[in-house]
């Protein structure tokens, strides 16, 4: 017997507000079937596909003026700010670049430009910089200089532990509340096991922004980070799912899948890889080689991740939450099971004695006291267990 889905409608015209091309005559029957709009439009909003929902029930009859109003002004809310972060992006890239940094942008407005031409139509809440480690202190003192500030200290990127376990450092504007997360490398190694991606390619992507060129990742690379970020969080927003569906059917001539699979082969994310391909073919028709289809049909493990995924979205589970994850207990199993025979033992090894960033965090140690780090760890845990008790 299929489950029954609790929020059925209100999923059905979510996925057609997001499809490539909607159909408006399906579009026209799913809107009569909602009977709750205010939770529809705060699921829109949480799964950050609000301006895709705008632009496909902006023109229907059927959808009552209210509602426009209110996909209106709250679309309009979000271009504003998406406009003011990219301004944002666009200065500090160019300050960077004026001191000899190369960065590249990951995410954010940048791939909104990539796959919809426009920096409005995709919800961002922060602006993400990749830059080399060697360049991540003298970044961060040139930001401070004009008005950003970090909730630790900037010397802590001459920490070598902080350099070597963590892959981001986040600062934010004083004035525009503009949040950037500098990232020195896009993975943490806990995650994944070995990064076969050049991140600093000859063949990276630029496009224009505002009449200015901005760099990120090569797209095929770019497509592979997406899929790996998305089966991170297990898929718990639509709008990385759009991000897949839209990259793949406007960029397929310059997306090598002999090299992306051979990539996840070597870095041992071939799980990852198909699960986010195999939610976004589900969903939106997405067209893949057939080899990658046969695989993801063949593949029970991935089959049965992408049922547990596609029950969330579809019972609204992120909107019932209202949290960060989505609570997944099988998926967290499975990606344990991928891994090897002895793949739960070596989680919880490391789970707890591997050192984090919020260990090194607590004191800045010189490196050549880093072993101590251990230490704090298991005095952090320790800690940590307490306060559960109490």
């Amino acid at each position: 017997m299929k489950p029954k889905y609790e929020h059925k409608a209100l999923y059905d015209l979510l996925i057609e507000c997001c499809q490539f091309k909607s159909d408006p005559l399906k579009l026209e029957s799913l809107v009569a079937q909602i009977d709750d709009w205010d939770r529809f439009l705060n699921s829109a909003y949480m799964h950050g596909v609000f301006p895709l929902a705008h632009k496909a029930l902006k023109p229907l009859a059927a959808v009552d003026e209210t509602i426009k109003n209110r996909l209106k002004i709250t679309n309009l809310e979000i271009a504003s700010r998406n406009m003011m972060m990219t301004a944002e992006m666009l200065k500090v890239i160019k300050l960077l670049d004026e001191n000899g940094i190369r960065a590249l942008a990951i995410k954010g407005p940048v791939l909104s430009q990539i796959i919809h031409g426009d920096i409005t139509q995709r919800q961002f809440s922060d602006v993400d910089l990749l830059v080399e480690k060697s360049d991540m202190y003298k970044s961060l003192e040139l930001l401070t200089s004009i008005g950003y500030e970090s909730q630790y200290s900037i010397a802590f990127l001459k920490n070598n532990t902080l350099l070597s376990v963590g892959k981001d450092f986040p600062t934010t504007h004083t004035k525009n509340n503009v949040l950037i997360e500098f990232h020195w490398k896009l993975f943490l190694d806990r995650h994944i096991k070995k990064s076969d991606i050049n991140l600093f390619s000859d063949l990276n992507y630029s496009c224009m922004i505002n009449n200015a060129s901005v760099e990120t990742l090569e797209l095929g690379a770019l497509l592979l980070y997406l899929l790996l970020h998305g089966s991170k969080h297990y898929w718990e927003r639509l709008e990385w799912i759009v991000d897949i569906d839209r990259l793949i059917r406007l960029h397929a001539d310059v997306i090598d899948w002999n090299v992306l699979s051979k990539m996840a082969h070597d870095m041992e994310i071939e799980f990852m890889v198909y699960l986010g391909l195999a939610v976004s073919y589900d969903l939106f028709n997405t067209p893949l080689k057939e080899t990658i289809v046969s695989h993801i049909k063949s593949d029970s493990a991935v089959l049965k991740a992408k049922e547990a995924i596609l029950l969330e979205i579809k019972n609204d589970t992120i909107q019932n939450e209202q949290t960060g994850l989505v609570s997944l207990e099988n998926l967290n199993k499975i990606l344990l099971m991928k891994d090897e025979s002895n793949g739960w033992l070596r989680h919880y090894l490391l789970t707890l004695f591997q050192i984090k960033e919020l260990d090194v965090y607590m004191v800045n140690l010189p490196n050549f006291l880093s072993p101590l780090y251990y230490l704090i760890r298991l005095y952090r845990l320790f800690k940590l267990n307490i306060l559960r008790l109490k």
